[in-house]
């Protein structure tokens, strides 16, 4: 199949999709190529590790087998430690970026008694680049075509070091503009070497002090020149993005680095030219096709070109899947090429990028800019040829080794680390907390039952005597409602609209109590009572307590319950406990059992109550007031969600990998009991193996060759969570077919107690939510100005949601008028996703349209907010072409087709909106206050804080590097993040961003090794977004429409670990000293012991594409998972 034709119709689009881990070998058996090349990597960290380098590392290790010794210096050695002990290295990568110190890096490169590295880029030449006008006057002298300009200088002109100038007029023959040297005047002639003579053909660029618009308003005049409008304003600090173009006639754009999915944005009122600051004007080049063009440059002899969609057009900003500008590939002219040979050459940056624009129907090309240090971002190919390079230049460093090895060498060998007390930062253990992968919208429907009511009691009984919140998973224990919902209508009391909500209660069970991901739970509410329990009291509840099998913790009052809760302040730290509670999965020495499959109930099998007082009295537990039952079905992985996970692992694999592998060597990886958790921990454990649709031993494949879930197992044999067990009925960890030096993992640990769901943080929870509403009252974004409210909206939030509630009855309207005439049978949606269809589709949104339109704004429920978000990114990624469609007056949809803008943009505008709201409502679901956040916090996420932490001081103490990986939902990563936030942290003014699919927070430490054995260990914090876009319904997604989890950002800087002890451990000596997490109803229904630790074999034999289709949408019901036009891709 021929690629994707650009709109230009003579490029292709970039395929920056990652293929399929492959299991790289990172030591190969073949002999060395002679003496082992030092690659030292001096830069920021988040350059360092940034995706495209870990890339052409991760290339040029394998191309170089064994050759090279890739050094990454790290921020600890770059910004604290003397040049003198930096390692020694051959070949250096080093360039400037944000609190880069680029003279300390300059003076590394110069040291005495020292042979200099060879510098992929020439650190001197790179401060060149940092003024505008410095890199134009090269351009013009190295015979670049560049716009026609005038420069305004109120800052006395470019300020270039002495010897930079020096090195500038030797080399390239050319006096820089600004001010001079004092002794310059004393040099030399300026001599222009055979290689620039002739360049230099530009007339001389006028120079001045002011701007003058003329009386017209439609032209500048500098320095006697004049120039009309359209005219390009650009500041002369390279760093500076704020480009204004002035139009004719008035009116103009401003340019800026790209927000969300804008890149500039249209002002009538930008006439006159900046007077502050010092700027370049430049002629305004309309430029083919409305594209610019992005040149990579790895050495004078290769180069690669891309197009983007000029930000002068209209501002939107196309992206891929990756969530990265929309780009297309395009062949450079001969003459384009020569000018990447001289950018290079001139500048000396080996890989670099610049900015060229065509015109005039290709006839003509200019450079704009050049922008130094850029990788292209995703192309396959590139690295490929870019590690190759390296691995040249590589070779020309181990030619000088041997060199120097030779008796009477002028070529210093390298010297002996140890010798010269090299300090190196080591990277010696990384913990991560990870939300789980792309999932199917959760959809859920509520009932309230009094327990004053007679006809309430069914339901009521279904606790068991129970007074904790229990939740039911088994298709037979969910009949236990419906069995619950037919007695009960049949009872006293029951009112005509009792009955209406007992049928929609056993309909919508009905239809979704045979999907994978439907549960139930039944929440007691208590009454609140005051005063001491008295004796009598105790008989009957000791009586009570050895009836129902329940500990302790069972048989507290609400009172005494909340009073724990609130006073676990002052507690010690949490004991461990034995639990009689189920989780669906087998213990250590339990019985085997995996979530979703068949329960052998025989004779114990739980029946509905008869109805007679006795039992009532037995099942219903003293004092409950009331009993809500939440339904649940949805919130199942999707098929996007493998492509996230593998490619997560794949990317923490390579970064370990380049920053210490030893860490691979002892890998952890924890899990939460759900199911969408546990298929995102599987398939990234099987990327950090290396094993996609790897299979394991025949042992291991026909035991589990058939089965769709994992099998948790006990450990056995003696073995650890620390060192590989032997998992009973897998062969040893030896036997399994894994690349080498691959991580060694053969399980995975179910941790409830750490990652599940758990109650002690409910009560402030539903606190939470119900000051929600006061978000929404006027003038509240303005008084907490930490509310993430964008000013540009220039209305209150009650507003907004008063528009998105027009909207919404807007969007009903349409939608039902397809549904009527027969619209939605023509949308051309060729596959439906995890089950889903049109009338699945209809049933979710018309759900949505329930709680909004018609609500009464005093009574709309802001939690509401995160089902519409959630919903709209959800058919943006899976449905999109039916989702643009089944909104549009029309039916046809033309915003869902690529490249085509459509007029209606109805759903842009909500989306917009509904993503605002979620920003405004969404943090403050886990505390409305800092005080609230923190106290959810410790009692939801402090168990998981401490075994962070015990991980962290295990590798510190011991010397023993490791990786531990936790997998959890979104609620457990977010107080997390907002324990982390509570402890007083040093973090930088980082705004949490919102934690998606994948998202991630990082906790690295890092061993600092001098001469004579000292060590300082330190914490790096960082986090990442997951698999975000800002700009989803603009987003080009493929067939996985998976978008990419975006990198980590920098959280905080390296924290001495001394004070890092400090803050991680300032709530730990307060702990709750009972287990918080919900019952499981085989633990109430079955009488099954489990403990809050399990293990998962890791089940190689079932990965990727292969994964088991079980899972459905959340609107799905199996006799609708098929539809006419389209074939339907599940999940698991």
């Amino acid at each position: 199949m021929n690629p994707p034709k650009s709109p230009s119709g003579s490029r292709f689009q970039v395929d920056r999709r990652p293929p399929s881990p492959s299991g790289l070998r990172f030591q190969s058996t073949d002999e060395p190529k002679g003496p082992v090349v030092v690659l030292g990597v001096c830069a920021m960290d988040i350059k360092a590790r940034s995706k495209a380098m870990r890339e052409i590392l991760t290339r040029l290790v394998e191309l170089e087998a064994g050759g090279v010794d890739v050094k990454i210096f790290g921020d600890p050695v770059i910004l604290e430690e003397d040049i003198n002990h930096w390692p020694p290295v051959d070949v250096l990568i080093s360039f400037f970026s944000t609190d880069f110190p680029l003279p300390k890096a300059l003076a590394y490169t110069q040291l005495p008694n020292r042979t200099p590295p060879i510098s992929i880029n020439s650190l001197a030449m790179q401060s060149l680049l940092w003024d505008r006008r410095l890199v134009l006057a090269i351009l013009d002298h190295i015979g670049v075509p560049t716009p026609k300009r005038a420069e305004v200088s109120r800052d006395g002109g470019p300020h270039v070091d002495e010897s930079l100038r020096m090195r500038v007029r030797t080399d390239l023959g050319l006096v820089l503009p600004g001010q001079t040297a004092r002794d310059e005047h004393g040099w030399a002639d300026v001599v222009i070497p055979e290689r620039w003579k002739g360049k230099m053909k530009k007339d001389p660029v006028p120079r001045g002090k002011e701007v003058i618009l003329r009386d017209d308003g439609d032209a500048i005049i500098i320095d006697g020149h004049v120039i009309e409008k359209p005219f390009v304003e650009k500041p002369v600090d390279g760093e500076d993005h704020n480009v204004y173009i002035y139009y004719r006639g008035g009116g103009g754009r401003r340019l800026f680095r790209k927000v969300g999915n804008k890149s500039s944005e249209y002002d009538p009122g930008l006439v006159h030219p900046r007077t502050i600051g010092s700027y370049i004007y430049e002629e305004f080049i309309n430029v083919d096709n409305a594209e610019d063009i992005k040149v990579y440059t790895v050495g004078p002899n290769f180069s690669h070109a891309e197009t983007r969609k000029s930000p002068t057009v209209d501002g939107l900003v196309r992206r891929n899947a990756d969530g990265k500008e929309t780009r297309f590939i395009t062949k450079l002219s001969n003459e384009e090429t020569s000018y990447a040979r001289d950018v290079v050459d001139a500048f000396g940056q080996r890989v670099c990028g610049f900015d060229l624009l065509r015109c005039q129907d290709g006839t003509r090309s200019m450079v704009i800019d050049v922008n130094g240090w850029s990788f292209v971002k995703g192309n396959q190919a590139y690295y490929d040829k870019a590690a190759e390079i390296l691995s040249q230049v590589c070779q020309v460093a181990r030619e000088r080794k041997l060199t120097a090895l030779k008796p009477g060498a002028s070529v210093l060998p390298l010297p002996d680390a140890s010798a010269i007390g090299s300090i190196y930062s080591t990277l010696r253990a990384t913990v991560t907390v990870l939300r789980h992968a792309d999932r199917t919208p959760k959809m859920k429907i509520k009932f309230s039952f009094p327990a004053s009511e007679p006809w309430a009691r069914p339901f009521l009984c279904l606790l068991r005597g129970h007074r904790e919140e229990i939740i039911l998973r088994d298709p037979r224990q969910l009949q236990f409602i419906l069995a619950a919902a037919e007695e009960s209508s049949k009872l006293p009391g029951v009112t005509p609209e009792i009955l209406t909500k007992l049928a929609q209660l056993k309909e919508a069970l009905q239809k979704k109590i045979d999907l994978p991901g439907t549960k139930a739970q039944l929440k007691p509410s208590f009454e609140k009572k005051k005063g001491a329990k008295t004796h009598d009291d105790e008989p009957k509840k000791e009586k009570k307590k050895k009836a129902a099998g329940s500990d302790d913790e069972d048989e507290l009052t609400e009172t005494e319950r909340s009073q724990k809760v609130e006073n676990w302040l002052r507690g010690g730290p949490p004991q461990p406990k034995t639990l009689d509670r189920g989780d669906g999965f087998s213990t250590l020495g339990g019985t085997s059992t995996s979530p979703g499959s068949t329960i052998d109930l025989g004779d114990d099998k739980p029946r509905t109550p008869a109805g007679n007082e006795a039992m009532y009295a037995s099942h219903i537990p003293e004092g409950l007031e009331k009993m809500q039952l939440v339904v649940k079905w949805g919130g199942e992985s999707t098929h996007s969600s493998r492509y996230q996970a593998r490619d997560l692992g794949d990317a923490f694999k390579k970064d370990i990998m380049i920053m210490n592998k030893d860490v691979l060597n002892n890998v952890k990886i924890y899990t939460s009991s759900e199911r969408r958790v546990i298929n995102t921990a599987q398939i990234f454990a099987h990327a950090l193996l290396g094993v996609e649709g790897g299979s394991s031993t025949a042992s291991n494949s026909s035991q589990y060759a058939g089965s769709p879930s994992l099998h948790p197992t006990a450990i056995v044999n003696g073995g650890t969570a620390a060192s590989p067990p032997s998992i009973a009925g897998l062969p040893p960890t030896s036997n399994l077919l894994v690349p080498d030096p691959c991580p060694s993992i053969s399980h995975l640990i179910v941790r409830r107690d750490l990652l599940d769901d758990n109650n002690a943080g409910k009560e402030k929870m539903n606190e939470a939510k119900k000051q929600l509403k006061v978000l929404l009252r006027p003038g509240e974004s303005e008084r907490r100005p930490d509310l993430a409210w964008p000013k540009s909206f220039k209305r209150e939030p009650v507003q907004v949601v008063t528009e998105v509630i027009e909207q919404l009855t807007e969007l009903r309207a349409i939608m039902r008028r397809n549904y009527e005439n027969g619209n939605v049978d023509k949308i051309p949606q060729t596959r439906w996703c995890s089950g889903d269809s049109p009338w699945l589709f209809r049933e979710r949104w018309e759900k949505i349209f329930e709680d909004w339109v018609g609500v009464k704004q005093e009574k709309f429920d802001p939690s509401r907010v995160s089902e519409l978000y959630d919903s709209m990114k959800y058919d943006a990624l899976h449905n999109r072409a039916f989702f643009f469609a089944v909104f549009d007056p029309r039916g046809v949809g033309l915003g869902s087709k690529p490249g085509v803008e459509s007029a209606d943009r109805r759903l842009h505008d909500l989306y917009g909106l509904a993503k605002a709201l979620f920003d405004l409502v969404g943090p403050q679901e886990y505390g409305y206050d800092a005080q609230a956040k923190e106290e959810i916090a410790v009692l939801t996420s402090l168990p998981l804080l401490r075994k962070v932490w015990g991980d962290l001081n295990e590798a510190m103490t011991t010397g023993k590097s490791l990786a531990c990986f936790y997998f959890t939902k979104e609620s457990h990563i977010t107080t997390f993040v907002n324990l982390l936030l509570a402890s007083g942290l040093p973090l930088g003014p980082v705004r949490i961003p919102e934690l998606d699919y994948c998202s991630h927070c990082t906790i690295e430490l890092w061993e600092k090794s001098a001469m004579g054995g000292h060590k300082d260990f330190s914490v790096r914090l960082s986090i990442s977004e997951g698999a975000h876009s800002p700009a989803v319904l603009d987003s080009s997604v493929d067939a996985r429409h998976s978008l990419t989890v975006q990198p980590r950002k920098k959280l905080s800087s390296h924290v001495e670990y001394e004070l890092a002890r400090q803050c991680f451990s300032k709530h730990f000596d307060k702990g709750l000293s009972f287990s918080t997490t919900p019952l499981e109803g085989d633990a109430v229904y079955l009488k099954k012991a489990v403990q809050d630790e399990s293990v998962l074999p890791l089940n190689l034999n079932r990965t990727g594409e292969e994964t088991p289709r079980l899972a459905s949408s959340a609107g799905s019901e199996r006799g609708h998972s098929q539809h006419p036009s389209g074939h339907s891709d599940s999940g698991w």
